[in-house]
């Protein structure tokens, strides 16, 4: 299974982001009211429509035509479309803002960069959004799945610094800033959780079942006296304007 026809699954399993990441950003945004804003890389939507849902006039673009199949279904938002990050079907500055959930990392080369640029107005913000395991989740999943396949896609891009690309990309008043939480989840979420990772694509099918005994293992001896999995995470903000 690939990673866009795991798309139901992604948008089961991945939580959304927080009240205080989506308040963050709506303000750093401005007042939503006659916004036109670009969810980039949106996958099944998440994001998308938390922004639709704050007031602003939100499209999705993804590449995966699975991913924008299932944010479609979902309906909230003013439209989606599969559409790479590099080649943008939308008018110079046609947008007052654009945002990046947790996918950035995938389009975050000079040509991207530059049409995102194109597509915004005259001093129209881009937001970067990023959460990192400030716990030991994603080692652990890495480390057992490691023990039973051979993977190439476990560890994150080298180089990888957004605000420094937004620099050379030449936003301008680039800032930066963390929100750290903690994501409780239903203990068949957490287990769920490493289906929904791209590494998932290099485990054979005939491994799938000894993998999730032993993560299944690692979650339920952490389940905490509410019932559920903890998760800390911090959330990364990278914002600059055109």
């Amino acid at each position: 299974m690939s990673f866009g026809q795991s798309a139901a699954l992604y948008n089961d399993v991945r939580r959304s982001y927080a009240s205080e990441v989506i308040e963050e950003v709506a303000g750093i945004l401005g007042a939503p009211s006659g916004q036109r804003l670009i969810d980039l890389g949106c996958g099944t939507g998440i994001a998308t429509r938390q922004l639709s849902a704050r007031g602003f006039n939100v499209l999705g673009a993804d590449v995966d035509a699975d991913m924008i199949e299932e944010a479609s279904s979902r309906g909230e938002a003013a439209g989606y479309f599969v559409m790479s990050v590099d080649q943008l079907d939308f008018p110079d500055g046609g947008f007052n803002g654009a945002t990046a959930f947790g996918a950035f990392h995938w389009f975050c080369d000079d040509a991207s960069v530059r049409e995102i640029k194109r597509v915004l107005q005259p001093r129209g913000r881009f937001i970067v959004v990023n959460k990192y395991d400030s716990g030991t989740f994603r080692q652990v999943i890495v480390e057992i799945v490691s023990r039973h396949a051979t993977l190439t896609l476990a560890q994150p891009r080298a180089g990888y610094h957004p605000a420094d690309i937004l620099k050379r990309g030449g936003f301008r008043d680039v800032e930066e800033r963390a929100l750290p939480s903690i994501e409780r989840l239903p203990a068949e979420t957490a287990i769920s959780y490493v289906r929904s990772m791209r590494l998932w694509q290099e485990v054979p099918l005939s491994l799938h079942d000894s993998i999730e005994e032993e993560l299944r293992g690692y979650v339920s001896s952490r389940i905490d006296e509410s019932g559920y999995f903890p998760r800390p995470i911090a959330t990364s903000i990278v914002f600059g304007r055109k």
